[in-house]
């Protein structure tokens, strides 16, 4: 199984990397969805028994994606934070986006992001839904899609998948006529499971598997 597929969506060529990241060549960006920064430190803060280190491995795998697709853009679709600022995060999220200084980051804000202060960051905060070419980004899938408002994508939901022969549930990415769900990017996430009916593509331990029914 590969660790990178070539998607067309929306008539656009699109590439979804197994570490839960899509790319849109056409505007060299790279795209993620719900990374959930300091999730892990506000946890354990209220008392929740939580491994360390899944920020500074988050962030790496950041670094990775920037560095093999070449971006020039970084949009993170919601739920950028987990809750409130923390000192030590912005810090290694700043010296992420220092040691890539050819990439723009920007967010679209999600329901975790209420106390985000997009400057102190050093990110563009975009507006709720953004409209580019023939897709519409944003962080809350809409519920009833259609092609009139163009291909939504979006994350919130933290779409799964189970896949025969491998234990547990796999982050996916969710294919829809209209509107295309991106997986969580935090590792560290819970999600809503897809029906096997449904198009989607589950990234598994740094591959990728189709189910396209």
């Amino acid at each position: 199984m590969p660790d990178v597929l070539e998607l067309v969506i929306a008539g656009e060529p699109m590439r979804l990397y197994a570490d839960r990241a899509l790319y849109w060549p056409a505007r060299s960006r790279l795209l993620i969805a719900d990374l959930h920064l300091g999730k892990g430190d506000i946890l354990r803060a209220a008392g929740i028994a939580v491994p360390s280190g899944g920020t500074a491995h988050d962030l790496a795998r950041i670094d990775a994606l920037l560095q093999r697709s070449e971006a020039r853009e970084l949009w993170i679709l919601g739920d950028f934070l987990h809750g409130r600022h923390q000192p030590q995060v912005d810090a290694a999220w700043r010296a992420l986006l220092a040691a890539h200084p050819g990439c723009v980051a920007a967010v679209v804000a999600g329901n975790h992001d209420r106390s985000l202060l997009a400057d102190s960051v050093g990110v563009v905060r975009l507006p709720d839904d953004v409209r580019d070419g023939p897709f519409r980004f944003r962080h809350h899938p809409l519920d009833v899609p259609g092609p009139a408002a163009g291909h939504v994508l979006c994350g919130h939901v933290h779409p799964v998948a189970r896949l025969p022969g491998l234990p547990g549930r796999h982050p996916a990415l969710a294919l829809d006529a209209h509107q295309s769900v991106l997986p969580a990017f935090s590792a560290f996430t819970g999600g809503q499971r897809l029906d096997d009916a449904r198009h989607w593509v589950a990234c598994a331990g740094g591959v990728l598997a189709v189910n396209a029914p």
